[in-house]
């Protein structure tokens, strides 16, 4: 039966995993405060910002990718619509490819193609643009990325207080797993680190495997310990299984 009050460990390993959510978001300050100062200057010369200024963002985005090296697979910016001059929808987005150079990710944004990618449909920008915080989506197998299961974090970008795009990474779960599974390691037992669709994000043990579905940890019965993950981007809990719910 779950404790009605988080014992001290996995508060704390909680914890641990909004500092892991905090750190990519940080990350992705030096590109948002780039693109913004990109844009701004753009304006401060009686002009409408284009592509061109988004592919000036090059340099900083693919020095992101090297520092972050397999943290990050992608990052970049997505641009909302009609806001540069010269492309209704447009990305500045880079793709780590193993050894070799990152390359830019290519999707059709072309609406009249019956295979028009309409990124302002997906979650990971409607949310900054409507709610005007940042979110994490996942995970889920993106096929532009090589059939990884990711984790999409993406924030809202904003000019003068008005939402232009967003700036975003893609993170493979694999690599957000080794950041947080020390701190699930010092919890007893089985733990898990879930979604509020059941989804699993890591895990402590390999009875889980990351991306399974696993709905029978959001009740209660399942759940010896439970707490939620401190950052309001994510809607994660960390679970600490009952050893009859195993196996």
């Amino acid at each position: 039966m779950m404790t009605s009050t988080p014992a001290t460990g996995i508060v704390q390993c909680s914890a641990s995993i909004r500092d892991a959510v905090e750190s990519v978001f940080s990350a992705l300050a030096v590109l948002e405060a780039a693109a913004r100062e990109r844009l701004s200057a753009a304006g401060r010369k009686i002009r409408h910002p284009g592509t061109s200024d988004l592919a000036a963002l090059r340099p900083t985005i693919q020095t992101l990718l090297r520092e972050q090296g397999e943290r990050f697979n992608g990052t970049g910016v997505v641009m909302a619509p009609d806001a540069l001059t010269d492309a209704t929808f447009h990305l500045e987005w880079w793709q780590r490819t193993g050894d070799q150079d990152a390359r830019p990710l290519r999707l059709n944004l072309d609406p009249r193609s019956e295979s028009f990618y309409d990124y302002t449909l997906k979650p990971w920008f409607v949310i900054p643009r409507n709610e005007g915080h940042g979110t994490v989506m996942g995970p889920y197998v993106d096929l532009h990325c090589a059939g990884l299961y990711i984790l999409t974090f993406t924030r809202p970008l904003t000019v003068h207080g008005e939402f232009v795009g967003v700036v975003g990474a893609d993170v493979p779960v694999a690599a957000f797993e080794q950041i947080v599974i020390r701190s699930l390691k010092h919890l007893g037992g089985e733990a898990v680190v879930i979604t509020s669709e059941g989804r699993v994000l890591a895990a402590n043990t390999p009875t889980w495997a990351v991306g399974e579905i696993a709905r029978d940890l959001l009740g209660h019965e399942a759940a010896a310990e439970r707490a939620a993950v401190p950052a309001p981007e994510v809607d994660w809990s960390v679970v600490r299984v009952e050893s009859s719910a195993v196996g």
